[in-house]
This record gives C-alpha cells, structure tokens and sequence, in this order.
C-alpha cells in the first residue's frame, strides 16, 4: 500500500473478512505514488504496465493474457505459444 495507496471504499465492500476491511480502514492514509517518479528510470512502456497491474482491485487490472499484449512484453509475446484457459484454475476443483 506504501506505493498503490490505500483502497477507497468501493474496493473494501469486495473484501468478505470484516476484520481485513476494518484492519485497512483504521491504516494510516496512503497516497498512490507517482509511478514517473518512483520508477525513474524504468521505460515509458514499463510506467504504463505497472500502473495498470499495480492495482489492488483485481476488477481494474488486466488479465495475464491482457498483460501479455502490452507493449512492454512485445519483444516476448508469441500469442501462438501462449495458451489461455477457459476457465478459472481454482474452478475446476
């Protein structure tokens, strides 16, 4: 949290433990550092990934094959030997 910054309110009523929300609420306040600064010297590119992944709400990050496609990774992506599941892993069980 010391660089993504505290959760608001609408990511803490997806949490189901009332204990992690109250733990997160009575947290000193953090801001979201500013990823140009804190990363100095990583890419343009490599800015732009980490604040889309670098989040806590797993509703407004990319999927890994979304992640894949970035610009960041297009020395590495290969979409033909990158197979995607259809179904989430722990769902099958």
């Amino acid at each position: 949290m010391n660089v993504c910054g505290t959760p608001n309110e609408e990511f803490l009523s997806k949490i189901s433990s009332e204990e992690a929300r109250n733990y997160i609420r009575n947290m000193h306040k953090m801001e979201r550092k500013n990823f140009k600064s804190y990363f100095s010297h990583a890419s343009p590119d490599a800015i732009d990934f980490l604040e889309k992944t670098l989040n806590l709400d797993p509703d407004y990050r990319p999927t890994a094959g979304q992640a894949m496609e970035h610009p960041y990774f297009s020395q590495y992506h290969d979409p033909n030997d990158e197979p995607i599941s259809d179904a989430l892993f722990f769902e099958k069980f």
